[in-house]
């Protein structure tokens, strides 16, 4: 199926069509909004800013060495603000928690600062609870490009907003100082502890292992001299044995000195090697004691400052107004909102109705010439309100006989107005001649107007002078014969019997004066005389052999030898095969469609089943099609140029008399 683009004329078109639920959301919305924002709860809000400060001492870059923690400070810290300890200490110091609930406070003490394994397990779920409320009313946030964070609190009381907001800061700020003092007590006990090791590590080293070498350390103390005597005469002896034998007296004098000098220093030299390891132990034992000594002292120092790296920027004030206190602007906002949720939501009702919309649509899609479009008879007889039209869209009210009467003979009634002259237009664009005289009027499925079409297109015809036959081959649900007020049988079905004549079947102006609709309504309008009515007669058990019949053929044969024009009203051609058997015998059809109502892929699967059995289809009536709403009327200037005057449809009013219109 070929695709259709959209254009500017389209977009018009949706937003007419769809104009109820772009109306409804946008009111719908609208009124949501303001009785939101008019009924809801006030919100207040008060914000606190505190500062982060780097402060970087050599105890402080100990303590960072030993509980170094990877990781953004700025965020870590943003997130610790609102995190549940912080947070189940604000709801102690506001008063939120109850005192059975939490260790120690039972008996209406105080406690400065409480844990989460303060709480008593009984009552962790109420506690989580309390927390969880108040996590929702806090909001924190880091100050770009600097190390503050802010602090926001939100709350229908104005200064139940600022305690909250200010006591968050004060409880994060002695969290803070708490954590501090922790790793400054963490680094001193680490400190002392090495210093205790240390201590008992330089006291072996100066009083056991020192004291082992007693009187023999001045011993190892003269053992290297001699070694570096012994060396020298080394060296002087093989000197000497380059030159001399060993026989040589020096050489033996040399020798006897080195062995003396050997004798001397036997079993020293392992002990001088150890006596040297460790008083290069002791001395750095106590350099690195005295340094512990003095890291110690400082934090100690930083233990006892009390000074926490977070303070107070600003305090969070008492506020004067809700945040909600503009309304205007979020009224304006949601209603705009409203409106394009309701554009949006017409164009997916448009995207999921697939009937036919445009006289385009019927031309390029089905590929049938568009005869004409006829507006919703009631829209001419009746105001209609946005309520109407909802309450139609989904419950239409059912018409009384009065009422049916009237739309069926609508051409008859109102020969004035623009919905009769689109019938008299459908006539023109029919070009009927002597080789099209027979048509059949039907449709796709059921209440698209078929028979609305066929009494009004019949009577335009015999208005202009026309011989006019109208044949209720509908032998399902027949509609002719109570719309004009006249008998039902005999009709078709005993005619095509034989077991009435032709002329007994054929009820003219004076049956129709005779019957229920009476002088009065017959009136002078001129064309009446020139239209007959065949009814359809006793309904058959099975009608389809009534109009697959030989006879059925040869009647409307003989039928195009009396009339100018013969128009039979058939039921819908997909829930039955009346209307395709009888399309076989006629000179064309003309298919009646209701936009909205039926989908395209129904209109085409009848154009397939009618050209199926040779039908020649002259083209499709657009039915119930308001002109402004759609923009498919061929003669938009009806309405736009007033090409009636007012005059004319007053003398029309009259004319229908009274309770007819």
């Amino acid at each position: 199926m070929p695709q259709y683009e959209l254009n500017l004329r389209d977009y018009l078109r949706i937003f007419r069509k769809r104009k109820v639920v772009i109306v409804v959301t946008f009111v719908l919305v609208s009124l949501s909004s303001i009785i939101f924002l008019t009924t809801g709860e006030k919100v207040y809000r008060s914000s606190a800013l505190v500062k982060i400060e780097q402060r970087k001492t050599i105890a402080g870059l100990l303590t960072e060495m030993i509980v170094y923690s990877p990781g953004d400070v700025m965020t870590t810290e943003s997130q610790f603000v609102s995190s549940f300890p912080v947070v189940l200490n604000v709801a102690l110091r506001t008063g939120k928690l109850k005192d059975e609930w939490i260790h120690g406070l039972q008996g209406g003490g105080e406690i400065a600062y409480i844990e989460p394994e303060d709480v008593r397990p009984e009552y962790i779920e109420e506690v989580n609870q309390v927390v969880s409320d108040l996590q929702e009313k806090i909001s924190v946030e880091i100050v770009t490009n600097t190390n503050m964070i802010r602090i926001t609190a939100d709350s229908p009381e104005p200064r139940d907003a600022m305690t909250v907001a200010n006591t968050v800061a004060t409880v994060y700020i002695e969290a803070d100082l708490r954590e501090k003092n922790k790793q400054a007590a963490h680094a001193r006990e680490f400190i002392e502890d090495q210093l205790k090791n240390l201590e008992t590590n330089l006291r072996k080293s100066e009083d056991e292992k020192l004291q082992h070498f007693g009187e023999g350390a001045e011993m190892v103390k003269l053992a290297a001299p001699i070694e570096d005597r012994l060396v020298e005469l080394q060296f002087k002896l093989a000197e000497l044995l380059q030159k001399y034998t060993d026989r040589h007296p020096q050489v033996i004098q040399l020798r006897d000195q080195i062995r003396s000098l050997e004798s001397q220093i036997q079993g020293v030299s392992g002990k001088q090697l150890e006596y040297a390891r460790l008083l290069r132990e002791i001395e750095v034992n106590k350099k690195l004691f005295e340094m512990l000594k003095e890291k110690l002292e400082e934090a100690r120092i930083t233990e006892a400052q009390k000074v926490s790296d977070v303070s107070f920027v600003e305090r969070g004030v008492l506020p004067e107004r809700p945040v909600t206190g503009d309304r205007t602007l979020k009224i304006i906002m949601a209603s705009f909102l409203g409106l394009v949720l309701g554009v949006a939501l017409a164009f997916i009702f448009e995207t999921m109705d697939t009937s036919i919309g445009t006289i385009e649509d019927v031309e390029n899609v089905i590929k049938l010439q568009v005869l004409g479009v006829v507006p919703p008879i009631e829209w001419e007889n009746r105001t209609y309100t946005l309520l109407n039209r909802l309450r139609e869209q989904f419950a239409p009210p059912s018409k009384t006989d009065s009422e049916e009467r009237f739309v069926h003979l609508f051409a008859h009634f109102k020969p004035q107005l623009p919905t009769t002259e689109a019938f008299r237009n459908i006539h023109t664009n029919l070009k009927l001649n002597s080789s099209k005289k027979a048509i059949i009027i039907t449709s796709s499925g059921p209440r698209e107007g078929k028979s609305t079409v066929t009494c009004n297109l019949g009577l335009v015809m015999a208005q202009i002078g026309l011989k006019t036959l109208l044949v209720s081959t509908d032998l399902r649900r027949p509609i002719l014969a109570k719309m004009f007020g006249i008998k039902r049988e005999p009709g078709v079905s005993e005619l095509v019997r034989g077991v009435a004549g032709l002329d007994e079947v054929l009820y003219n102006i004076t049956d129709i004066l005779l019957g229920d609709l009476g002088f009065d309504q017959i009136r002078k309008t001129p064309g009446m005389e020139n239209i007959w009515i065949m009814p359809s007669g006793r309904l058959p058990s099975n009608p389809v052999e009534v109009l697959e019949s030989k006879a059925m053929g040869d009647i409307v044969n003989q039928l195009k030898g009396r009339f100018d024009v013969i128009l039979f009203d058939t039921p819908p051609v997909l829930p039955v095969t009346d209307a395709s058997l009888l399309a076989a015998k006629v000179d064309g059809v003309v298919i009646v469609y209701e936009i909205g109502r039926t989908g395209r892929e129904g209109l085409m699967r009848t154009k397939v089943q009618l050209e199926a059995v040779g039908a020649k289809i002259l083209g499709v009536v657009l039915n119930h099609t308001m002109p402004q709403a759609e923009l498919v009327s061929p003669y938009p200037y009806y309405k736009k140029y007033k090409y009636y005057s007012k005059e004319d449809d007053k003398l029309a009013r009259k004319k229908a008399g009274p309770g007819k219109s």
